[in-house]
């Protein structure tokens, strides 16, 4: 079995550095176009199925890459980007000052925004994993998955199933190819948009 996870293309509120979790924008002229530089590196890949996070900007993305196929993607709110309470929207530079995620969140996942109305990056990472199992459980093993989720959420989740590897944060639009076979997980290839 073969998963693609996409991270959504770049939002107006990416644009302005504004903290978007749960708070939604649509893609920006950009992020359309980012969008479309990774559909077309993915028309090599047969999609069986496919999923993303019901948010507007993931759905969006889900939509043009899928496009040229014959899937309807399903929406699964476990795919959500880590909700981050009352600080939604507002400036990421202002966020970063109350030194809520470790300096070095990237490594130890140490992000927990639930004193603010929040959550904590791994009970979101564990939503992603409940979801993933019963997708593995509703496909066979030749299907390939497409997976449209956002940056915080699905690094996490990523880094989880793949602990032993070293990738960066996503950028906006970037792909990744995931082999999964007898319980283990591959990362195969990571695609990044060309603009």
């Amino acid at each position: 079995m073969r998963f693609i996870f996409v991270r959504h293309g770049k939002t107006h509120f990416n644009e302005i550095n504004l903290t978007q979790g749960w708070c939604d924008s649509p893609l920006s002229k950009v992020g359309i176009r980012q969008v479309e530089s990774i559909s077309k590196q993915l028309e090599q890949y047969q999609i069986d199925k496919a999923y993303t996070s019901p948010l507007g900007r993931a759905v969006q993305t889900s939509n043009i890459i899928l496009s040229k196929k014959e899937v309807e993607p399903i929406y699964e709110e476990r795919f959500k980007e880590v909700n981050f309470g009352i600080l939604e929207g507002i400036s990421t530079e202002l966020v970063r000052k109350l030194n809520i995620e470790s300096p070095n969140w990237l490594e130890d996942l140490d992000m927990d925004y639930r004193p603010y109305e929040g959550e904590d990056i791994h009970d979101v990472i564990s939503k992603h994993h409940d979801a993933l199992q019963e997708i593995i459980e509703d496909c066979n093993e030749k299907d390939t998955v497409l997976i449209v989720g956002h940056g915080c959420s699905l690094y996490g989740f990523i880094k989880s199933l793949l602990p032993q590897q070293s990738f960066k944060f996503p950028n906006n639009a970037s792909a990744m190819i995931v082999d999964y076979s007898n319980g283990n997980f591959k990362l195969e290839q990571i695609l990044d948009p060309i603009i």
